[in-house]
């Protein structure tokens, strides 16, 4: 009885300890990546050519659109509120129209 413990326990030490050294390598190889980057980030630098500044060109002018007569989309506006409503155009004013940024909305929330 003593002899099958006695290997038992020889058993369980030596599965611990195999646990234990693969754990101590796995940490050891995730904290090498680090020096894998600053190494391969160093040959990247050294690879690169010297950047020759290239001409300017000046940027395309972007025409501006005429908004001040969108009779048409203010009907639109307009239309599509009496509708949401459920009521006529009639007593409908749209003061002013902008432009938002979708992205700019949704952080607002």
């Amino acid at each position: 009885m003593g002899e099958i413990l006695s290997n038992a326990a020889l058993n369980t030490l030596m599965g611990m300890g195999v646990v234990f050294v693969v754990l101590i390598l796995i940490s050891l190889v995730i904290s090498a990546f680090s020096l894998i980057n600053k190494a391969e980030a160093k040959m990247h630098k050294q690879a690169a050519p010297v950047k020759v500044p290239e001409k300017q060109t000046p940027a395309p002018v972007i025409e501006e659109e005429d908004v001040t007569d969108d009779t048409e989309l203010v009907a639109v506006i307009a239309a599509a509120i009496a509708a949401y409503e459920g009521t006529s155009v009639e007593g409908l004013v749209v003061r002013s129209i902008r432009k938002i940024n979708r992205n700019e909305n949704w952080r607002r929330g």
